[in-house]
């Protein structure tokens, strides 16, 4: 496991956020009238709710895919996880990478800290990207 693919993991799991938020803001189906010029029709009558389901079916499908992906990835760290010693680096992992948390949070919890670096340093550290 390297912190290239936790950081992936990161923002895939913020992607699924947005995308689940973009889903729900599709339910609302209400739109303004589009005013046409006088005479002139449009050639299918607007149906913002089929629109709206059809977009929506599209979108949970990637939706499905990405989820199936961020369990998949899940599965892999927490295996390695497992297959670590150091219960200080599996604390800040599980808590920064797999719960969310930002750095500054993750301090807090591992070390009763607020320290954006206590937390970071010891990964990066750990990965030796730091000394």
């Amino acid at each position: 496991m390297t912190i290239e693919e936790l950081e992936e993991m990161r923002y895939l799991n913020s992607e699924i956020t947005a995308v689940q938020r973009e889903i729900e803001g599709m339910y609302n189906t209400y739109r303004s009238p589009a005013f046409e010029k006088l005479g002139s029709s449009p050639q299918h009558a607007g149906d913002p709710t089929a629109d709206a389901v059809r977009r929506i079916i599209d979108l949970q499908a990637k939706y499905n895919v990405m989820l199936n992906d961020m369990a998949d990835r899940r599965d892999r760290v927490n295996a390695w996880l497992l297959s670590l010693d150091d219960s200080e680096i599996k604390s800040i992992i599980r808590w920064h990478y797999l719960c969310g948390k930002s750095w500054k949070q993750t301090s807090g919890l591992v070390y009763g800290a607020n320290s954006y670096y206590n937390a970071r340093k010891a990964v990066m550290r750990f990965f030796g990207k730091e000394k």
